[in-house]
């Protein structure tokens, strides 16, 4: 098999010298380094890769201008964008504009490149997510669907389990950007969550179930943690057929939004709704979820709470 050939775009520095070494060691491939933005361009023009690493503080260009360049050359290449700036709304800038992945410069932040990377590697040698997601655990078809429920159910397990507090989630192009604070660290962080990752995740939940006991991320707000109150609410938003969700915590309640089927219409139309969620609200959904699991009963829409 031909080893894959990595881009990593940057300046010098010594954090990018240890991303080569990094690359290297899984890749067994030195991968091609250029640290000026004319000097990549001018490489794509003669050559071919399969990952491009670009670094956001590189020299002398608009790092979202620069990823339109580069697929203007390469319209196939997956950019994954390195960067310092933490902010879910820088990395929403960067997916809007094509990158597959948008990676902090944090503490540790070359350990999931090595991931990324790894991921790869298992795809070029031709492992699927069905193979993935079929091989030493039966996944349920009913959980293998790219449902709201089923997908924040997944975001909230890692909340859970990582300690992450106020939240606030986005869906974005291909999946969900979730900016959260870590336990013991006041510098918000940006979380993708992306759909392609969805069944693996679905597969580590299930392979973990009676290993311990589940972690849970309590609050006032969230008595029983992320995980059991999205996976309600994922409920509800598949019974609305919404789109373009957000998820906003609060120290004192829970804004929720996006799109949805305007109900008693002739046409079908989509229409804003957001609702303000108090902690009896709260506490009620997961309540009617767990219900329902156990009775199979119809659920109630949040029609009440939906200010349009």
């Amino acid at each position: 098999m031909v080893e894959p050939q990595i881009l990593l775009a940057a300046k010098q520095t010594n954090e990018m010298r240890q991303i080569v070494r990094c690359i290297e060691e899984i890749t067994l491939r030195i991968p091609i380094y250029i640290t000026t933005p004319e000097a990549v361009i001018d490489w794509l023009v003669d050559n071919d890769c399969d990952l491009c690493l670009l670094d956001d503080s590189l020299p002398r260009t608009d790092p979202l201008e620069f990823v339109t360049r580069i697929h203007q050359r390469k319209p196939d290449l997956s950019i994954i964008m390195l960067s310092a700036n933490q902010s879910a709304q820088a990395a929403v800038a960067a997916f809007h504009v094509g990158v597959v992945d948008y990676v902090p410069k944090q503490s540790g932040f070359q350990n999931v490149i090595a991931r990324h990377l790894g991921e790869y590697m298992q795809k070029r040698t031709g492992t699927s997510e069905r193979t993935i997601a079929t091989g030493d655990v039966a996944l349920p078809a009913a959980m293998a669907r790219a449902t709201y429920q089923n997908r924040l159910r997944v975001i909230g397990r890692q909340l859970d389990l990582y300690g992450y507090h106020s939240i606030n989630l986005l869906e974005v192009g291909g999946g969900f950007l979730v900016r959260a604070l870590a336990k013991g660290n006041r510098t918000p962080q940006a979380l993708e969550f992306s759909d392609r990752d969805f069944p693996q995740l679905v597969i580590d939940g299930l392979k973990q179930r009676g290993e311990k006991r589940r972690p849970r991320a309590k609050s006032e707000l969230l008595p029983t943690g992320y995980e059991d109150f999205l996976r309600a609410l994922g409920y509800r938003f598949d019974a609305k057929v919404a789109e373009a969700i957000t998820v906003a915590e609060l120290d004192r309640f829970i804004v929720i939004g996006g799109v949805a089927l305007v109900e008693g219409t002739v046409q079908q139309s989509l229409a804003p709704f957001q609702a303000f969620l108090q902690p009896d609200d709260i506490l009620s959904i997961v309540n009617e979820a767990v219900r329902r699991r156990s009775t199979q009963q119809q659920p109630r829409l949040f029609n009440h709470l939906i200010k349009r």
